[in-house]
């Protein structure tokens, strides 16, 4: 009968520390959006004059590219002067937006907070501020990169400038 209170105690200890464990357990992020019509070179121009629009209010040159959400480039601008090293990571921005369904920012959060696998997900993968997810009625069209400003925070203004003019 000893083995059998022993033996009822562990299952009990079991499912009792087993479920707070269970319990603590962050919750999962939100379902991406579904995929729609890729983004078209009007809708590439309405976002990029509004993200071109909100970075003149500031110092920086900035360059644009909007993908669709397989990650091909469908619009890129550059302003003049804009630093020629922020083409390609402004179409990395877009593609890990689009490619990822998500900011570009979530990339650049987890490295800071030391998860180094996101190195790991795509050749292109770019864990920087500045790519923003293009989304119409609920769905996922491509996404925005902007790049060249010193300050990410400004890549990221201007980008979801050009995503809002889209909503």
């Amino acid at each position: 009968m000893s083995r059998l209170s022993v033996m009822a105690g562990a299952i009990c200890a079991a499912l009792v520390f087993g479920s707070a464990a269970y319990a603590q357990q962050p919750a999962m992020p939100p379902a991406p959006p579904p995929i729609g019509v890729a983004v078209t070179t009007a809708q590439a121009k309405t976002a990029v004059a509004a993200a071109v629009a909100n970075a003149k209010a500031r110092p920086y040159l900035l360059v644009f590219a909007v993908v669709d959400p397989s990650g091909s480039l469908v619009y890129f601008e550059k302003m003049d002067g804009a630093p020629y090293g922020s083409t390609v990571l402004a179409i990395r921005k877009a593609r890990t937006s689009a490619t990822f369904e998500r900011p570009t920012e979530a990339f650049f959060d987890q490295m800071e907070s030391g998860h180094q696998y996101v190195t790991t997900l795509a050749p292109y993968l770019a864990a920087s501020r500045g790519g923003v997810p293009l989304i119409v009625d609920g769905k996922l069209i491509g996404a925005l990169g902007v790049s060249g400003s010193s300050n990410p925070a400004f890549d990221v203004a201007a980008a979801q400038a050009g995503a809002d003019a889209l909503k």
